[in-house]
Protein backbone atom coordinates (compact mmCIF):
# COMPACT_ATOMS: atom_id res chain seq x y z
CA UNK A 1 0.00 0.00 0.00
CA UNK A 2 1.28 3.60 -0.75
CA UNK A 3 2.49 5.75 1.94
CA UNK A 4 -0.38 8.54 2.80
CA UNK A 5 0.28 11.76 1.16
CA UNK A 6 0.66 15.26 3.20
CA UNK A 7 -0.31 18.49 2.18
CA UNK A 8 0.48 21.82 4.86
CA UNK A 9 -1.52 25.29 3.87
CA UNK A 10 0.40 28.07 5.52
CA UNK A 11 -0.95 31.26 6.83
CA UNK A 12 2.17 32.52 6.84
CA UNK A 13 2.79 36.12 8.24
CA UNK A 14 0.26 34.18 11.10
CA UNK A 15 2.74 31.66 12.09
CA UNK A 16 5.32 34.18 11.55
CA UNK A 17 4.52 36.60 13.90
CA UNK A 18 3.04 34.48 16.11
CA UNK A 19 6.36 32.51 16.09
CA UNK A 20 8.14 35.79 17.36
CA UNK A 21 5.85 36.86 19.98
CA UNK A 22 5.71 33.54 21.13
CA UNK A 23 9.87 32.59 21.00
CA UNK A 24 11.80 35.56 20.15
CA UNK A 25 13.41 38.17 22.71
CA UNK A 26 10.79 41.52 22.70
CA UNK A 27 11.64 44.01 20.73
CA UNK A 28 13.26 41.17 17.73
CA UNK A 29 12.26 42.47 14.63
CA UNK A 30 10.31 40.83 12.11
CA UNK A 31 12.91 39.85 9.41
CA UNK A 32 15.43 38.08 11.98
CA UNK A 33 12.80 35.42 12.59
CA UNK A 34 11.75 34.50 9.13
CA UNK A 35 10.38 31.11 8.96
CA UNK A 36 11.18 28.44 6.19
CA UNK A 37 8.10 27.29 4.83
CA UNK A 38 9.27 24.05 4.04
CA UNK A 39 11.87 23.30 7.19
CA UNK A 40 8.80 24.34 8.82
CA UNK A 41 6.66 21.77 7.07
CA UNK A 42 9.59 19.08 7.81
CA UNK A 43 9.00 19.85 11.28
CA UNK A 44 5.36 19.20 11.35
CA UNK A 45 5.71 15.77 9.50
CA UNK A 46 8.22 15.03 11.98
CA UNK A 47 7.10 15.94 15.35
CA UNK A 48 4.03 14.34 13.91
CA UNK A 49 5.67 10.83 13.07
CA UNK A 50 6.53 10.72 16.56
CA UNK A 51 3.31 11.11 18.07
CA UNK A 52 1.14 9.13 15.88
CA UNK A 53 0.17 5.88 16.64
CA UNK A 54 -0.92 4.48 13.55
CA UNK A 55 1.99 3.45 11.51
CA UNK A 56 0.44 4.57 8.19
CA UNK A 57 -0.29 7.96 9.75
CA UNK A 58 3.48 8.00 10.82
CA UNK A 59 5.17 7.05 7.81
CA UNK A 60 3.05 9.85 5.38
CA UNK A 61 4.73 11.55 3.31
CA UNK A 62 4.75 15.68 2.38
CA UNK A 63 3.47 16.08 -1.28
CA UNK A 64 2.20 19.64 -1.07
CA UNK A 65 3.44 23.27 1.05
CA UNK A 66 1.71 26.15 -0.26
CA UNK A 67 2.28 29.47 1.00
CA UNK A 68 -0.39 31.95 1.59
CA UNK A 69 1.09 35.68 2.34
CA UNK A 70 0.75 39.35 2.11
CA UNK A 71 3.84 41.03 -0.45
CA UNK A 72 4.19 44.93 -0.35
CA UNK A 73 3.56 47.06 -3.45
CA UNK A 74 6.46 47.39 -5.62
CA UNK A 75 5.29 51.00 -6.04
CA UNK A 76 5.05 52.14 -2.29
CA UNK A 77 7.67 49.28 -1.04
CA UNK A 78 9.90 48.80 -3.96
CA UNK A 79 12.57 47.71 -1.61
CA UNK A 80 10.51 45.31 0.68
CA UNK A 81 8.57 43.74 -2.81
CA UNK A 82 12.53 42.69 -4.09
CA UNK A 83 12.90 40.72 -0.57
CA UNK A 84 9.45 38.98 -1.09
CA UNK A 85 9.88 38.21 -4.60
CA UNK A 86 13.65 36.84 -3.41
CA UNK A 87 11.51 34.63 -0.59
CA UNK A 88 9.42 33.36 -2.80
CA UNK A 89 12.41 32.33 -5.74
CA UNK A 90 14.13 30.55 -2.39
CA UNK A 91 11.45 28.84 -1.12
CA UNK A 92 10.15 27.35 -3.92
CA UNK A 93 13.33 26.20 -5.55
CA UNK A 94 11.55 22.85 -4.37
CA UNK A 95 9.09 21.77 -6.39
CA UNK A 96 6.72 20.97 -3.79
CA UNK A 97 6.07 24.34 -2.49
CA UNK A 98 3.90 26.87 -4.25
CA UNK A 99 3.56 30.40 -2.56
CA UNK A 100 0.77 33.08 -3.40
CA UNK A 101 0.55 36.24 -2.86
CA UNK A 102 -1.46 38.61 -2.83
CA UNK A 103 -0.26 42.75 -2.99
CA UNK A 104 -0.59 44.68 0.74
CA UNK A 105 -3.40 46.79 0.77
CA UNK A 106 -2.23 51.06 1.63
CA UNK A 107 -4.67 53.61 2.93
CA UNK A 108 -4.84 57.04 2.00
CA UNK A 109 -3.16 57.85 4.86
CA UNK A 110 0.09 55.82 4.88
CA UNK A 111 2.76 55.67 6.20
CA UNK A 112 0.95 57.07 9.00
CA UNK A 113 -1.13 54.17 9.03
CA UNK A 114 0.32 50.12 8.15
CA UNK A 115 -0.17 48.21 5.09
CA UNK A 116 -2.48 45.73 6.02
CA UNK A 117 -3.39 42.24 4.36
CA UNK A 118 -6.52 41.69 2.26
CA UNK A 119 -7.99 38.65 1.14
CA UNK A 120 -4.97 35.98 2.17
CA UNK A 121 -7.34 34.37 4.95
CA UNK A 122 -10.03 34.38 2.03
CA UNK A 123 -8.18 32.72 -0.72
CA UNK A 124 -6.10 29.98 2.35
CA UNK A 125 -10.16 29.39 3.06
CA UNK A 126 -11.78 28.51 -0.21
CA UNK A 127 -8.10 26.21 -1.09
CA UNK A 128 -8.58 24.63 2.08
CA UNK A 129 -12.04 23.46 0.93
CA UNK A 130 -11.26 22.80 -2.52
CA UNK A 131 -8.63 21.30 -1.80
CA UNK A 132 -10.62 18.53 0.37
CA UNK A 133 -13.18 18.34 -2.09
CA UNK A 134 -11.16 17.28 -4.52
CA UNK A 135 -8.89 14.97 -2.55
CA UNK A 136 -5.68 16.42 -3.95
CA UNK A 137 -3.70 14.52 -0.86
CA UNK A 138 -4.99 11.77 2.23
CA UNK A 139 -4.33 14.65 4.77
CA UNK A 140 -4.34 18.19 4.61
CA UNK A 141 -2.74 20.35 7.52
CA UNK A 142 -3.72 23.84 8.01
CA UNK A 143 -0.70 26.16 9.86
CA UNK A 144 -2.51 28.92 11.71
CA UNK A 145 -3.83 30.32 14.87
CA UNK A 146 -6.33 32.69 13.22
CA UNK A 147 -10.02 31.65 14.22
CA UNK A 148 -11.62 33.51 11.30
CA UNK A 149 -10.18 30.48 9.33
CA UNK A 150 -12.51 28.08 12.16
CA UNK A 151 -15.30 27.99 9.66
CA UNK A 152 -13.56 27.34 6.54
CA UNK A 153 -11.70 24.39 8.85
CA UNK A 154 -15.08 23.52 9.88
CA UNK A 155 -16.60 22.74 6.44
CA UNK A 156 -13.40 20.64 5.46
CA UNK A 157 -13.81 18.49 8.02
CA UNK A 158 -17.03 17.73 7.25
CA UNK A 159 -16.67 17.12 3.75
CA UNK A 160 -14.95 13.35 5.11
CA UNK A 161 -13.01 13.08 1.95
CA UNK A 162 -9.54 14.39 3.15
CA UNK A 163 -8.16 14.07 6.96
CA UNK A 164 -8.22 17.68 7.84
CA UNK A 165 -5.53 18.25 10.59
CA UNK A 166 -4.40 21.46 12.24
CA UNK A 167 -0.35 22.75 13.30
CA UNK A 168 1.23 25.54 15.07
CA UNK A 169 3.21 26.57 17.75
CA UNK A 170 2.99 25.70 21.28
CA UNK A 171 1.83 28.35 23.93
CA UNK A 172 -0.36 29.92 20.70
CA UNK A 173 -3.87 29.32 20.13
CA UNK A 174 -4.79 26.05 18.82
CA UNK A 175 -7.98 26.31 15.91
CA UNK A 176 -10.91 24.23 16.82
CA UNK A 177 -14.02 22.30 15.68
CA UNK A 178 -16.67 22.52 17.92
CA UNK A 179 -18.37 18.72 17.88
CA UNK A 180 -14.53 17.47 16.54
CA UNK A 181 -11.34 16.71 18.08
CA UNK A 182 -9.13 17.38 15.31
CA UNK A 183 -5.54 15.72 15.60
CA UNK A 184 -3.47 19.12 16.10
CA UNK A 185 0.75 18.98 16.15
CA UNK A 186 2.05 21.21 18.36
CA UNK A 187 5.89 22.67 17.24
CA UNK A 188 8.30 23.56 20.17
CA UNK A 189 10.98 26.57 20.07
CA UNK A 190 13.27 23.61 19.22
CA UNK A 191 11.33 23.14 16.27
CA UNK A 192 10.75 27.23 15.83
CA UNK A 193 14.71 27.49 15.72
CA UNK A 194 15.17 24.32 13.17
CA UNK A 195 12.35 26.56 11.10
CA UNK A 196 14.27 29.20 10.63
CA UNK A 197 15.32 31.16 7.54
CA UNK A 198 18.57 32.63 8.23
CA UNK A 199 19.69 33.59 4.91
CA UNK A 200 20.24 37.24 4.11
CA UNK A 201 17.93 38.46 1.71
Amino acid sequence: MPPLTLAVLIDYQNIHLTARDTFAPPGTPVRDVLVHPLRFAEELLATRAANQGDPRQQSAVLSVVNVYRGAPSNRHEPTLYAVSQRHRANWSRDARVTVWYRTLRYPHNWPDEPAREKGVDVKLAIDLVRHCEVRKTDVVVLASHDTDLEPALELASSLGRTKVETVGWDGAKRLRVPGKNLWHTFLDGAAFVRSRDRMQY
